[in-house]
């Protein structure tokens, strides 16, 4: 079911006031004593990669749901998949910018990097398993072994250069209260989105309008 046109208008002005609160939310950030304003940056790409990683792991519990017979799963998990695909592919270039501005060059072996393109071949492999397949259960299905990949790898691979929670270790409110602000409000964003692809008119639907 499309949404009104009411709801969706309402939805597309929430994308530029959440995009507003994320920019309000980076310059909250005070400069590092260590990175000056760089660390607004950083903590920028780390949130983006917490709403990622969301977005993924929901695409593949949805994926799962679709596969065991919840049909009506399948429009959000399609909706997931094309907004978390191309975030990663952003979040891949912040994450390579990070590394040349924070430590002088880019380590193409460090595992957290090698992971991140590892994500995105994975992401070429759903889209393909999307194209390609006639069954919609394929990419579902795809979605949910890229989640669990991803997790995956998160856990087993050594954080050699990435400190532990740098933002929450520190114990500084403004860091953290920046941090999570900027995580609020793309999860907004990205929400809407969702929403908004998840409830797009059907062909029959925008040609009878």
């Amino acid at each position: 079911m499309s949404l009104p046109a009411k709801s969706r208008s309402i939805l597309l002005a929430c994308i530029p006031l959440a995009a507003l609160a994320c920019a309000a939310a980076v310059m909250s950030v005070p400069p590092d004593a260590r990175l000056g304003a760089i660390v607004r940056f950083a903590m920028f790409h780390g949130a983006a990669t917490w709403v990622n990683m969301g977005t993924f792991t929901l695409a593949g519990l949805l994926g799962i749901a679709y596969v065991l017979g919840a049909s009506g799963t399948v429009r959000w998990g399609q909706a997931l998949r094309w907004i978390s695909i191309p975030l990663w592919t952003v979040n891949t270039v912040l994450g390579v910018l990070s590394m040349q501005l924070i430590w002088g060059g880019i380590l193409w072996n460090e595992p957290r990097l090698l992971m991140t393109f590892g994500v995105l071949a994975g992401s070429v492999v759903v889209l393909a398993g999307q194209l390609i397949a006639d069954d919609p259960k394929v990419p579902a299905a795809l979605d949910a072994l890229l989640a669990a990949s991803l997790w995956f790898m998160i856990l087993a691979l050594p954080n050699l250069f990435h400190p532990d929670s740098p933002v929450f270790s520190s114990g500084d409110p403004a860091y953290i209260l920046g941090f999570l602000g900027m995580v609020g409000s793309l999860a907004l964003g990205v929400l809407v989105i969702v929403v908004l692809v998840a409830r797009r008119p059907a062909r029959a639907e925008a040609s009878a309008e």
